[in-house]
């Protein structure tokens, strides 16, 4: 299943050729594209009806498959809004046990939680953001009211734009600054998985991976076709990296590195790495959401070896999911990177502003 994945991905990338198999992607993705129609328009339409809860709900989402720094904005999102209350996150748990099964998890702090089982996102979230609660499952109506149960201030709805059963008071879109609309072809030929009519409905858009200031307002004008949300441009700045050993370092100068993540746009994370410093002589792109055996990441690291690498750098989303055994010829460490608002600052604080205010409107009523 992997391979095959990896296989898809290769030919939408065009890394591949495969004309036969490129057309039966394509024809497929006809029919993924109509089931989104229909779905929206019974929405549209009211003939589903939306979830409203007694807390004001803030949708992040986007319309491409993974890769555009959803996990890293709410991150940011909910550090900035802390002091206006108490915050809850809903996650889906993407690929975990607690989505196999359809059940609903509250993350405590005592909980013995992996992120086999609520997902690699979720955990993330939940180990870097003590404040927040989280709430884990695909029923996310029924996690929205146990957030309101548990006296929450306001509902931050991970990856919700598609989760239209939950009203939500203000929709982010989040959008990859190299590639806005993945493609240009529906899943499972390209990486879209909602229309780009659908912006017209957002409260704003953040444009993640911003190069300067002329690409922001080169896909702004790309953008502007569908929508006139407010645009916000942001990128990953990194920080440091960990190594399982405990060492911290500020930079990556001189050192020969081997990179390997599993992410939606593994190219944009190589991308962080190597403003470290550094020269990257060795990649390894997992499908999205997969961690390495430990039988893989030991070969990886011993071809690193032999391309004269002396460090291995994952993500943060890859180092919470590693082997338990890591028993490597060379150091491993993890990346840590914040998402930095770069260039719309005033619609930002807008945004923030304005959940502000719907938080205490709520307050007072």
């Amino acid at each position: 299943m992997i391979n095959a994945q990896s296989y898809i991905v290769d030919l939408i990338e065009g890394r591949r050729r495969g004309a036969f198999v490129k057309g039966a992607l394509f024809a497929m993705s006809g029919f993924f594209e109509m089931g989104v129609k229909l779905r929206n328009m019974a929405f549209d339409r009211q003939w589903i009806k939306e979830k409203k809860v007694a807390v004001p709900v803030i949708s992040i989402g986007n319309i491409i498959a993974g890769g555009t720094g959803k996990t890293a904005f709410i991150q940011r999102l909910a550090k900035d809004l802390s002091p206006y209350g108490k915050i809850s996150i809903l996650s889906r748990g993407y690929r975990s046990q607690i989505e196999k099964v359809g059940g609903s998890l509250h993350l405590i702090e005592q909980s013995r939680i992996t992120p086999e089982v609520c997902g690699d996102e979720a955990y993330l979230l939940f180990k870097s953001l003590p404040e927040a609660v989280l709430f884990v499952g695909k029923d996310r109506v029924l996690n929205a009211e146990r957030a309101v149960y548990h006296e929450a201030d306001l509902i931050l709805l991970d990856d919700g734009m598609q989760y239209r059963s939950l009203h939500r008071d203000i929709e982010i879109v989040m959008l990859h600054g190299d590639d806005l609309y993945g493609k240009g072809f529906y899943l499972p030929r390209g990486y879209l998985r909602d229309s780009p009519k659908r912006l017209e409905r957002a409260d704003c858009i953040v444009v993640n991976h911003v190069q300067d200031l002329n690409h922001f307002h080169a896909v702004g004008k790309e953008i502007a076709e569908w929508t006139e949300a407010p645009l916000v441009g942001t990128r990953m700045v990194p920080r440091g990296v960990e190594t399982l050993c405990g060492d911290h370092l500020r930079d990556l100068r001189n050192r020969r590195i081997a990179v390997f993540c599993g992410l939606g746009k593994p190219d944009s994370f190589i991308k962080t790495v190597s403003e470290m410093g550094g020269t990257v002589a060795e990649t390894w792109a997992l499908p999205d959401h997969v961690a390495p055996t430990e039988e893989e990441l030991t070969r990886f690291a011993a071809k690193s070896v032999e391309r004269g690498c002396d460090i291995i750098i994952c993500s943060e989303k890859d180092g919470v999911k590693l082997p338990v055994s890591q028993d490597l010829p060379l150091p491993l460490g993890i990346l840590k990177a914040e998402m930095e608002v770069v260039t719309g600052k005033e619609q930002y604080a807008s945004i923030l502003s304005q959940i502000g205010e719907l938080i205490s409107q709520r307050g007072e009523g």
